[in-house]
């Protein structure tokens, strides 16, 4: 115990003193470069001895629950703690500076780039070789959060306890962090100085919750709600829609742009933001994975072993029915339908934003980058909601049918809107011109 608490203190306070010093840095406008020897060694120290106190956390919590490691498990732990706390600092770190310090010289701003970029794969890694390491020997299924007074908290026990904080709602909320940060990197590009979307934060943020929480009600299970429309309020009872959340929490973005901020190009702000929403959507869905929840029938653990322990020992498990001990036969997973969505929301926010939006900017007017969400979040569950647990294999009847017809209706009105941004706007645009021009 003594040493888990003691790396957790020194690891955090590391952290604190590296964000004091960031923040103090940033502030300085005497000072635009990092010229000072000692200044570098500084930051350096603090990123590169986060990973020790990592690892003592990390060997804290072994001998905590008394745990006899297996000596690849060792290994794992060692070098997957160091990665992580390492990766995490410099992350930190190299994202501040970039994006917050400009006016640094622009050799140092390529060397920061570059391990901004690099610390991206050793922290994920990091995580994931870390979590292996302890994989063997945790319980399953994992805890849904953590509460005051119960500490690790599973599914049945997350309603008994006092003020539990889920890891869905890390996941949800970290992944709308993100995806505030990127957003907020592109306007200040535009625009030269931060907070512009702020408040756009503020607004499409909760609209977004609200709609997955009404969607997920009046859309998914009507008869169950609307018998009581009071539990639609216990949202602490879990039931949310991505789909519901993303419709409103768009709707709501751009009626505040279009009322507040008039001088933002709002294709320009559409094109930036609604892409980014997959990222949101990518972390959040390990969010899913916490609550065993958002996955496929059984398949066989042989054709799946290739992924990390602690996925494929969660994936024994379910909560359909209100439980997550109901666990799959022996030598099979269910299939993680969460890790694949996943995927594919980050591979579709990369070919959106940097394929079409950089790659063909020449070509594709304001307006398709976002039209382009819809079409590949629409593709992506139209392909992948069948595939649910307890759905037929035929897929002519399967639970929630009403979000693979919301996501074919998604894909239309994504190539309906891109065809209208790319053609028909123009086409209008050039007669306005025309006729102030006569």
């Amino acid at each position: 115990m003594a040493l888990l608490i003691i790396g957790l203190i020194i690891g955090f306070a590391c952290f604190g003193l590296l964000t004091y010093k960031l923040i103090s840095f940033i502030k300085n406008k005497q000072i635009n470069d990092l010229e000072d020897k000692k200044l570098k060694i500084f930051f350096l120290v603090l990123i590169a001895s986060q990973g020790l106190f990592t690892i003592m956390s990390s060997f804290g919590f072994v001998l905590l629950n008394n745990y006899v490691l297996r000596v690849p498990d060792v290994f794992r732990l060692i070098f997957g703690s160091y990665m992580f706390g390492t990766g995490w600092n410099a992350l930190f770190s190299s994202f501040v500076l970039y994006y917050y310090k400009p006016s640094i010289n622009e050799k140092l701003r390529k060397i920061i780039r570059i391990i901004l970029f690099c610390s991206i794969p050793v922290f994920v890694f990091g995580l994931i070789f870390m979590a292996d390491g302890f994989a063997y020997y945790m319980e399953y299924p994992l805890p849904v959060g953590i509460s005051i007074d119960k500490g690790l908290v599973n599914y049945a026990e997350a309603y008994s306890a006092s003020f539990v904080v889920r890891f869905y709602g890390i996941c949800v909320v970290g992944g709308a962090c993100v995806t505030y940060f990127i957003c907020d990197h592109y306007f200040y590009k535009k625009f030269k100085r931060h907070g512009i979307i702020d408040t756009l934060f503020l607004v499409a943020f909760p609209s977004g919750l609200v709609g997955a929480r009404l969607w997920y009600c009046l859309v998914l299970e009507p008869e169950t709600y609307l018998s009581n429309p009071v539990s639609i309020l216990h949202i602490w009872d879990g039931g949310l829609a991505i789909q519901g959340g993303a419709l409103l929490g768009i709707i709501a973005g751009i009626t505040y742009m279009l009322i507040f901020r008039k001088y933002v190009d709002i294709r320009f702000a559409i094109d930036v933001i609604i892409p980014c929403i997959l990222v949101a959507q990518a972390i959040g869905r390990w969010g899913n994975f916490f609550n065993a929840e958002v996955h496929g029938n059984e398949v066989l653990l042989s054709n799946w072993n290739w992924l990390p322990l602690f996925i494929t020992k969660q994936m024994q498990y379910t909560s359909i029915a209100g439980s997550t001990n109901v666990s799959t036969s022996e030598g099979m997973i269910y299939l993680p339908l969460f890790l694949i969505e996943s995927a594919s929301n980050l591979c579709g926010y990369f070919l959106i934003s940097k394929g079409v939006g950089i790659g063909l900017k020449k070509y594709v007017k304001g307006g398709v980058q976002a039209s382009l969400y819809l079409v590949w979040y629409g593709l992506t569950r139209v392909i992948l909601e069948p595939l649910r647990y307890g759905n037929e294999s035929s897929g002519s009847a399967f639970m929630y049918s009403q979000s693979f017809y919301t996501a074919i209706a998604m894909v239309i009105a994504g190539v309906v809107i891109a065809l209208i941004f790319q053609f028909v706007v123009p086409i209008i645009e050039n007669k306005i011109k025309k006729q102030k021009n006569v």
